[in-house]
């Protein structure tokens, strides 16, 4: 099997959003036997920044983790040279490839040229299995995936199922894997996107397309309301058909070709960082350009923003705008440059206008944000959700993304928490207030440590000889927790700002100089915010 020469790859993300690299694995075969192995962790493009709990307990990445590792862009460099000219193997290349089309698009870079093919595609193709996920197929050949979701692990298991797809087979190369189970070789460059799809699907074998009725109860302020909405390219989040429900749903109108009546056309297989004068694009986006050139009022948008817009928030070029470089002014002194920096995040984010009505069960109030497949509540069920956790809003609701100024009621700490963060802390049984979490962190950590003392056979006072002689500043000794807990508000005010935090302190509450965001984190730790990703 000489000629099974190929790299096989895979990402985590922080996030739901596909952009948000946080790990790749990449591993190179030759003839179908692992050769050479790269990990590396990734700090994800500022527009998608933030890390969900739920990817972080799948892969136990979070944002501490990857703080001083390179960027997308830089990480993309070494990425493409590990995989030089080798065809990328892929489970679920629609994920991974896509993890670098969105990356690239929130960071205004150009697609690399890459040729991938997907064994979760072909494995569909090949076998008949109650489920096509990684441990499944590699199941199916007698093998297991070891550490799932851990990017190395799963990138070596993807292109063990290909080695083991093609010895069943008896072919030697992935091209003719892909053409043997009636797959192509997906391909991508600098302005074009082609999947790794089956040969039916390549050839537009899909069902004609059902033209739905717009849906009469619509919101008129919704941003595709009232638009006749066209689609060109491959989408990699949904049919085509199920755009066409969303546009329809949305109060819009799908069309199947560009008109004089077009008003949005979504560009499913190109970068918005390639879209420039005299760019290689589709017939339909080629005949917009027309139509906008004559005075005809139609937007391009991407995938990214046409789901951005459905569900009723700003486009991936409005997330991008607190981005952009603000020169400082010239410094005085000879031979001196002005320096640049990205302006900062704000914690508010403006409220949007909706009609839509809270998700609990009889209230009929209006809610406080619109969303297109998530629950949505008005102003009274958010606040009795943060009473729920132990907190008191000291300031309005605008936005679920939005920072908001909080107050404990146990112990009067005053932060700033978004409703996302409140709400997936809740649902873990996790307190929300950072200071009374880090008082019963620190009061289980010491009682762990006296436990395991006492079970080497050390007496009390042995005990507390061995704090003062070893103390670990990152175990807080107990006396340190109880006389924290009876003076809990004190010692958080004390701390505020540039105050200095003396080192028995167990919490010290900050303040961003940058967008005013506080924080509490414990005295030891390092203070990072995240209105700002330089």
């Amino acid at each position: 099997m000489d000629g099974l020469d190929f790299t096989a790859i895979d990402f985590e993300t922080a996030n739901s959003y596909r952009g948000s690299p946080c790990s790749v694995g990449l591993v190179r075969f030759r003839g179908g036997r692992p050769v050479d192995r790269a990990y590396w962790l990734i700090r994800p493009p500022a527009a998608a920044s933030h890390f969900d709990a739920f990817n972080t307990q799948l892969h136990g990445i979070d944002a501490d983790t990857v703080r001083d590792q390179p960027s997308w862009a830089g990480r993309l460099t070494e990425i493409v040279e590990f995989i030089g000219d080798d065809i990328v193997v892929s489970h679920n290349a629609s994920f991974d490839i896509g993890v670098i089309r969105y990356a690239c698009a929130a960071d205004g870079i150009a697609w690399p040229r890459i040729d991938f093919f997907c064994t979760l595609v072909a494995a569909r193709r090949h076998l008949r299995l109650p489920s096509y996920r990684l441990p499944f197929v590699l199941d199916a050949y007698g093998a297991e995936v070891n550490d799932h979701h851990h990017a190395l692990a799963d990138a070596e298991a993807a292109g063990r199922v290909a080695v083991l797809m093609a010895q069943q087979l008896g072919v030697t190369s992935i091209p003719i894997l892909a053409e043997s189970v009636g797959t192509v070789i997906g391909h991508m460059s600098a302005d074009q996107f082609t999947g790794s799809v089956s040969i039916a699907t390549a050839r537009g074998g899909s069902a004609a397309l059902a033209l739905p009725d717009a849906n009469p109860d619509a919101d008129p302020s919704g941003y595709l309301y009232g638009r006749t909405v066209v689609f060109t390219g491959a989408l990699m989040s949904m049919t085509r058909q199920m755009a066409w429900d969303a546009v329809a749903d949305a109060g819009g109108q799908p069309a199947p070709t560009t008109t004089k009546k077009t008003n949005v056309l979504v560009i499913g297989d190109f970068n918005p960082a390639s879209l420039r004068p005299r760019a290689n694009v589709s017939g339909k986006a080629a005949k917009a350009f027309a139509l906008q050139d004559k005075g005809q009022d139609i937007e391009l948008m991407t995938e990214a923003d046409f789901l951005q817009v459905l569900d009723g928030v700003s486009t991936l070029d409005e997330q991008l705008q607190h981005l952009t470089v603000q020169p400082k002014a010239k410094p005085d002194g000879p031979g001196l440059e002005p320096v640049s920096t990205p302006s900062f995040r704000p914690l508010q984010l403006p409220a949007k206008a909706t009609t839509q009505l809270c998700s609990e069960a009889d209230c009929g109030r209006t809610a406080a944000f619109r969303t297109r497949t998530r629950p949505t509540w008005c102003v009274e069920h958010i606040d009795s959700m943060l009473a729920q956790a132990g907190l008191r809003p000291l300031e309005g609701f605008t936005h679920p993304n939005s920072y908001r100024l909080t107050e404990c009621l146990t112990c009067g700490c005053q932060a700033h928490y978004r409703l996302e963060y409140v709400l997936t802390k809740a649902a873990e049984g996790e307190r929300i207030c950072r200071a009374c979490y880090w008082v019963e962190w620190s009061r289980t950590a010491v009682r762990l440590q006296d436990e395991a003392l006492q079970r080497a056979g050390l007496t009390p006072a042995e005990v507390e000889l061995f704090y003062a002689e070893h103390g670990d500043p990152h175990i807080v000794r107990r006396h340190d927790a109880e006389r924290f807990a009876l003076d809990a508000t004190a010692k958080h005010r004390d701390a505020l700002g540039d105050a200095p935090v003396d080192s028995d302190h167990l919490v010290q509450r900050v303040r961003c100089q940058h967008c005013g965001k506080i924080d509490v984190l414990r005295s030891n730790d390092l203070y990072h915010c995240t209105c700002c990703k330089c």
